[in-house]
């Protein structure tokens, strides 16, 4: 059977379709079972599970790694912490805005971008987005490998650091690429695991990393004779340096933390209410980056006082640094224990802030082939074929470009934002995310917002010649490497302006032709029973699974789109 179906090219194409494709044939498809809003039954992440998904996914090398560098950048101590308290307030704000359209109205990214920025113009936000989560996915399942190292160091001792070595030009050591194809391999049944059933797992890392990390910076700050014994990070710039230090370390939190907070409508789609998705994850976060960033920054002062020379800022060279030293049965347990947290912690992180975020995209690009299960397994195979350690050979100037992208990112959200809170006043219509109507209000020009174009391109693009200053310092001068330093705050600032603006100027449709003149109210169409569809309209997603309880919990509607659309031509 699987032989005839690779042999004849339709008989293929019909196998791999989405369920229910062919009702599209010959017909552009906006919509599949993954990009229709959540069914009612499946809105079961409570506000615990919210939270649990920060204290989880805050605990993850890349943070960990970050914390400890922002003493690199001439901060002291304290105001390393001040810059983290200050960036952790501003993400938690950026997280509960960005959470509202997907807990209001249960759609994800690729669907909500498109009433900001039109139906087609989103498919280039959303393969941006797609392009980056590939690669990231890859450098922290890199990450994990080398955790996954440290921990087969502690079992096996010599016999695993005396492997057979790799040449030089693999550009990867034979214990990272094995502990890397090891949790690769260990990791990739979770691909297949849909976003609506893997909040529980999320849960559970929350109760076991925290007190790992915890451990062991305890430890460490015990074993170099406490905080006050700290070299590391007791002075550091002064005058207006510092000022410029400050917003530096702010930017820092703020785009690492960027990934998450674009994502926020993939994972807020499955709250059970708006509440469950809101502020709880703001407190959360704010808390666990405070407390990440503290220990991360303790352990790499207190490392450097027990075994002097430079700072260590990651993860698995800390930990193999300790074992260089102890090589103790308590040591390699308390090692070992901690690798294995944070290993397990970064294959979540990487499912939430990556392959959901990837897969969600490429469904919304391909409709009619993909589902988010699929896209998370394509996402996993894209990051192991991109060979992650090459991207990793000139770390700073690489990760520096990764670092632009939130720039990008940052002047999206303010679209959306301004877009959904000002202009639309929290109302979006449902049923013309989801048609080809030019009529709709989110066609705008040829399906294109001109006004989202511009204010993103001003957004994105006036910070961006800092980019060149960071490789070259002497092609620009100091101030535009600053904006550059503070691109993600100037990026939102002026998109968020100039889209306003530009939306006063140019008004936007925000209902469709047969509810053009209906006042707008705050959030009408979020307060429908079934949230954005009128109550005079008889609209369901096309790909619906509702159960009857669903429909009782909802509202009983018809089957199409074009019963709606026919009802507004009358």
């Amino acid at each position: 059977m699987m032989i005839r179906l690779f042999k004849n090219r339709q008989a293929f194409l019909k196998a791999i379709k989405v369920p229910g494709a062919d009702a599209y044939r010959e017909q552009h498809v906006w919509s599949n079972e993954d990009l229709d809003p959540t069914p009612f039954s499946e809105r079961n992440w409570r506000w615990y599970h919210y939270v649990a998904l920060w204290w989880g996914s805050s605990f993850n090398p890349n943070d960990w790694s970050t914390g400890s560098s922002l003493l690199s950048i001439g901060l002291t101590f304290g105001n390393a912490m001040g810059a983290v308290a200050i960036g952790a307030l501003l993400s938690s704000v950026a997280i509960v805005f960005a959470s509202r359209p997907g807990s209001e109205y249960h759609i994800g990214y690729p669907v909500t971008i498109r009433a900001s920025m039109g139906m087609y113009a989103s498919y280039f936000f959303v393969a941006l987005r797609s392009l980056i989560a590939i690669v990231y996915y890859g450098i922290q399942a890199y990450y994990a490998g080398n955790l996954v190292s440290v921990m087969l160091r502690c079992m096996f001792g010599h016999k695993w650091t005396d492997l057979t070595p790799f040449p030089i030009s693999a550009n990867i050591t034979s214990q990272a690429f094995a502990g890397f194809m090891i949790f690769y391999v260990i990791t990739f049944p979770l691909m297949f695991i849909h976003p609506r059933s893997i909040h529980t797992l999320f849960f559970w890392k929350a109760i076991i990393v925290p007190p790992c990390a915890i451990a062991l910076s305890a430890w460490a700050i015990t074993q170099a004779g406490g905080i006050s014994k700290f070299s590391l990070g007791t002075s550091g710039v002064t005058g207006s340096q510092l000022g410029w230090a400050w917003l530096d370390g702010i930017n820092i939190i703020l785009s690492g933390i960027s990934p998450m907070i674009v994502s926020q409508p993939d994972i807020t789609r499955y709250a059970r209410s708006p509440s469950d998705a809101s502020y709880p994850q703001a407190f959360a976060n704010m808390l666990v980056k405070m407390l990440i960033y503290f220990l991360a920054i303790c352990t790499a002062a207190s490392l450097q006082v027990i075994y002097g020379g430079a700072p260590t800022w990651n993860l698995w060279d800390q930990l193999n640094l300790v074992l260089n030293h102890n090589w103790s049965a308590g040591s390699r347990t308390l090692v070992f224990l901690v690798a294995f947290a944070f290993a397990g912690a970064t294959a979540l992180t990487n499912i939430s802030a990556n392959s959901i975020p990837f897969a969600a995209d490429i469904t919304g690009l391909f409709p009619r082939w993909m589902t988010i299960r699929r896209g998370q397994v394509l996402c996993s195979l894209l990051g192991l074929a991109i060979t992650p350690w090459n991207f990793l050979q000139n770390a700073r100037q690489f990760l520096t470009f990764l670092g632009s992208y939130n720039m990008f990112m940052g002047a999206l959200l303010a679209i959306i934002w301004a877009d959904y809170f000002l202009v639309r006043k929290g109302n979006i219509h449902i049923p013309s995310l989801y048609t080809s109507d030019p009529k709709a209000p989110y066609w705008y020009w040829h399906g294109i917002n001109w006004r989202g174009i511009l204010a993103w391109i001003c957004g994105s693009f006036i910070p961006f010649p800092g980019l060149v200053g960071s490789y070259d310092v002497n092609s620009v001068d100091k101030s535009t490497i600053r904006m550059f330093q503070n691109g993600w705050i100037i990026s939102i600032s002026i998109s968020f302006v100039v889209y306003y603006i530009l939306a006063l100027l140019f008004p936007v449709p925000i209902y469709p032709p047969a509810h053009s003149e209906e006042c707008i109210t705050r959030g009408y169409l979020s307060k429908q029973d079934f949230p954005g569809v009128f109550p005079d309209e008889t609209w369901r997603p096309s790909f619906s699974t509702q159960s009857k309880d669903d429909l009782d919990n909802s509202i009983t509607v018809s089957i199409g789109l074009d019963e709606t659309e026919s009802k507004k031509d009358t």
